[in-house]
């Protein structure tokens, strides 16, 4: 199964759902540069500091939704890292071990970051924090699922529209953990910016670590 392709193909298709052709056409070539010379180092180079894709912007001006907009970035990045390392391994003329990328691809999902009021102490996170964290479990895994099985474009739809089960499920393991934490939570989809035990908009970042003894998370010190 030509795994490559495959993810190259999972990039063009997200880059035509949200209506950037410009580099869906990039990605184009390098399929058929792959396709027609074995040859994967085109990729690498168009998204150098020289490249066509130098210039990519994933913002609120391509994606209104917050929310969406959010995850679609998180899974075109992670494709993106996916298809370089594919492309890696093609260039060293490695095979691809799918139980050695289930096991290294992605990253590790310890560390949640959310706000905290300087003045009170409330800790806070939001259904954004929240998602932040769990994304990275799920893409992964619906990504190497979906080489696997030969449908990644079809784990990639459950994602870009929010309909993978896992998310779900994901979301309600880490609203458990922060209940077990006492650390409250929202669904606002943004940024706290002002507490809600007392008003103050003394708010900063702090992050979160996931305890792998019991089902809480430990606030890290700065």
């Amino acid at each position: 199964m030509d795994h490559y392709s495959m993810t190259l193909g999972a990039i063009k298709k997200l880059l035509d759902d949200i209506g950037m052709n410009k580099y869906s056409a990039v990605v184009n070539e390098c399929i058929q540069k792959w396709q027609d010379e074995g040859d994967s180092t085109l990729f690498g180079r168009e998204f150098d500091n020289n490249g066509r894709f130098a210039d990519f912007r994933l913002d609120n001006s391509v994606i209104s939704n917050i929310e969406k907009g959010m995850w679609i970035g998180q899974v075109l990045s992670a494709l993106i890292a996916m298809a370089a390392q594919l492309s890696a391994f093609a260039q060293r003329g490695m095979q691809m071990d799918l139980d050695f990328i289930r096991r290294n691809f992605g990253a590790a999902n310890e560390i949640m970051e959310i706000t905290k009021c300087q003045d009170c102490g409330r800790l806070e996170a939001t259904a954004m924090d929240i998602d932040k964290y769990v994304s990275k479990i799920v893409i992964a895994k619906k990504i190497v699922d979906g080489m696997e099985r030969g449908n990644l474009n079809d784990q990639i739809d459950e994602i870009e529209n929010l309909t993978a089960p896992e998310i779900e499920r994901e979301r309600r393991k880490a609203k458990l953990r922060l209940e077990n934490s006492r650390i409250s939570y929202t669904d606002t989809y943004g940024k706290v910016k002002s507490c809600a035990g007392c008003g103050s908009k003394n708010i900063t970042d702090r992050k979160l670590l996931r305890s792998v003894k019991e089902n809480v998370f430990i606030e890290l010190s700065r």
